[in-house]
This record gives C-alpha cells, structure tokens and sequence, in this order.
C-alpha cells in the first residue's frame, strides 16, 4: 500500500466523533443491508492495514460517513490500495476541504476567501516569529 489515506480519513471521522457503529448505522441508511458496512469493519480500516479495498458499490454509505463525495472514496481506495493519485495538484490534506467548498453559496466566497487570507497571515506570522526566536538564541 501505498499511504493509508482511506484508513486516516476514518480516523479522522471518528476522532471527531462519530463512532464505528454510527458509522455502520449511517451506512445501512444509505445501501441498506447490501450497501451496510459493520462497525468491525470500520474498525478494522481504522486500525489496521486491510489487504482488501471495499467495493464499489459501498461507495455511496462510505461517502455519506467520511462526508465527500463518492469521487474522493474512489479517489481514497486508488491511492491506499493501488498506489494510483489523481493528476490534480491538491495537496491530500485539502482535497476533503475542495468537496465542501464546491458546496458553498457562491455569495460566500468572500467570507471564505477572507478566512484563507487570515490563516495564511497567521502561518505566515507564526513562522517568522519562530524563525526570529531560532536567529536570537542562535546568537
């Protein structure tokens, strides 16, 4: 395997607090028993290195969990399981982040565009500052 971005992605999701079993409650509401996936199966992509990818057809319950789109679970399962990237130049950390935002209203583009500014400023800051305090004890 090439990286385990599927496997992080539901470590994400349930670091922020959604369980295995609500995970397979979720799923079960979207594919019903055939498109279901157990909590032992999350589970077990959470905290192990699985040889098998899921199938396609449980792509849309796993979408629904991980909150992207079927696209980026294809994208997921290619990239841990067959080493295969898409082209695109999306850093991974910011491709969940591209899904949402190709949802915003875009009247709020604005708002958003303003907060990436800010952040950018503040990483921006916070580095220099850091970079600054290295030079003084440096000297």
């Amino acid at each position: 395997m090439a990286d385990d971005v599927f496997s992080n992605a539901v470590r994400r999701r349930n670091a922020a607090g959604m369980t295995y079993s609500q995970m397979e409650a979720k799923t079960w509401d979207v594919g019903g028993k055939e498109g279901s996936r157990s909590a032992g199966w999350w589970n077990n992509m959470a905290n192990y290195l699985m040889e098998t990818p899921p199938a396609p057809k449980y792509f849309p319950g796993i979408a629904k969990v991980l909150k992207v789109s079927e696209r980026r679970v294809s994208e997921l399962v290619a990239e841990q399981w067959y080493g295969v990237r898409p082209d695109d130049e999306v850093p991974e950390r910011l491709r969940d982040l591209v899904v949402l935002l190709a949802e915003i209203d875009p009247k709020d583009l604005p708002v958003v565009e303003n907060l990436a500014e800010a952040l950018e400023v503040k990483c921006w800051a916070t580095t220099a500052l850091a970079e600054a305090k290295a030079k003084g004890k440096a000297a």
